[in-house]
């Protein structure tokens, strides 16, 4: 294999080993777990791997789902018990993946935290923690506008990838830097307001890396001690994670994170826990049913999650009660449903950054591995055994 550079890392044939090798293509910061990690212990339920499932190609058996669809780790956890753990071939269980947006949702979560620390009001003015950006298109947003993804200014998310992706992907430190390139900080000082915050859903990646910044301002400390502090020890990880660092040292909040697809699981599980004691569980509780529909329904994704919506940087697809979704280009997922108490993990190497029909067909393997592991609907687990 040619070795990947900033220049194609995230073209085929690449993902499947740049994904998992991102600190050795980009400058990372090292996110340290602690001394005590939270067991998961391993019980099986049933042969899940054979779990039927309507996809948006028509039914699809689990197994052959995950073997044929770039998938490179599969876990799920019912109850704090692993009951699935599916690797691909060529994969380790201890190295990190590149979760890209799903950072977005461990970011809100981080955020979540410093609400319970007082360190942040949601409904504070941006500019009361970074006024570095009082001149620009986040001049006039509070913070709650970041999490839910309102805040309106100058960007196109565009993956093919348009001029506004490569200069952002530029000043992030993920493409080769042209000789008058600015860092990610100063990208998001220069948007310029383009609409009212607060009206819709606007998809825009540097929002939630203006909420990363907000996130260091606050609690005074780099991101990823930050998350080490208020999240990944108190979880119990049990393997170090990375973020992505600018040329000045800026991480991308938005995209940057890398963890084992178990300790992903655990960032879930805060969630399906009710904040597990290291989030308020009123955050956690708003973060899986506010949001105001209508903003969504006039919103960038309407068509993909009809009648969903989108709170505190998680998405709510509000078919199956208190279930929320983070997701990631090249397929990356947390699915939480906090009734079953089951979190499923996805982490992916797609081709193709981005495709309604393959996310939602990620979401619906979710779903009903979810359903399937329900006392009440045993049959979905007997077909599976």
């Amino acid at each position: 294999m040619d070795r990947p550079t900033l220049d194609n890392w995230m073209r085929p044939p690449h993902p499947f080993w740049s994904f998992r090798h991102v600190r050795e293509l980009i400058p990372t910061a090292r996110i340290r777990h602690g001394h005590h990690p939270r067991a998961l212990p391993f019980e099986p339920a049933g042969n899940l791997l054979d779990l039927r499932f309507d996809s948006k190609a028509g039914e699809r058996v689990l197994g052959e789902y995950l073997a044929n669809t770039q998938t490179d780790a599969f876990v799920a956890v019912k109850d704090g018990k692993v009951v699935l753990e599916w690797m691909a071939p060529g994969i380790r269980d201890d190295e990190p993946h590149l979760m890209f947006s799903v950072t977005k949702s461990i970011t809100a979560l981080l955020c979540g935290a410093l609400v319970g620390a007082g360190k942040i009001d949601p409904d504070a003015p941006v500019v009361q923690y970074v006024p570095e950006v009082a001149g620009g298109g986040f001049g006039d947003a509070i913070v709650r506008h970041l999490l839910d993804m309102e805040a309106s200014y100058s960007f196109v998310e565009d993956y093919s990838p348009g001029p506004d992706i490569v200069l952002y992907r530029n000043s992030a430190g993920w493409y080769p830097a042209p000789p008058d390139h600015i860092g990610l900080h100063e990208f998001l000082a220069s948007r310029q307001k383009e609409g009212e915050h607060g009206q819709r859903f606007r998809y825009m990646s540097p929002t939630t890396d203006m909420l990363g910044w907000v996130c260091e301002a606050a609690s005074g400390l780099p991101y990823a001690i930050a998350v080490s502090q208020y999240l990944w020890v108190p979880m119990g990880a049990e393997a170090d994670g990375d973020m992505t660092l600018d040329r000045f040292g800026v991480p991308r909040a938005a995209g940057g994170l890398s963890g084992t697809a178990r300790d992903i699981a655990r960032l879930g599980m805060i969630v399906a826990e009710g904040g597990a004691g290291i989030v308020p569980e009123d955050f956690i509780d708003d973060l899986t049913t506010g949001g105001d529909p209508s903003h969504w329904a006039i919103g960038d994704y309407a068509d993909w999650l009809p009648g969903g919506c989108y709170r505190s940087c998680w998405y709510q697809p509000r078919l199956d009660p208190d279930c929320v979704m983070a997701v990631g280009i090249h397929g990356q997922m947390i699915y939480v449903d906090r009734p079953r108490n089951v979190v499923v993990v996805k982490q992916s190497s797609w081709d193709t950054p981005d495709d309604n029909d393959l996310h939602s067909d990620a979401e619906y393997a979710c779903r009903a591995v979810a359903r399937a592991l329900t006392a009440e609907e045993p049959d979905a687990l007997l077909a599976a055994t």
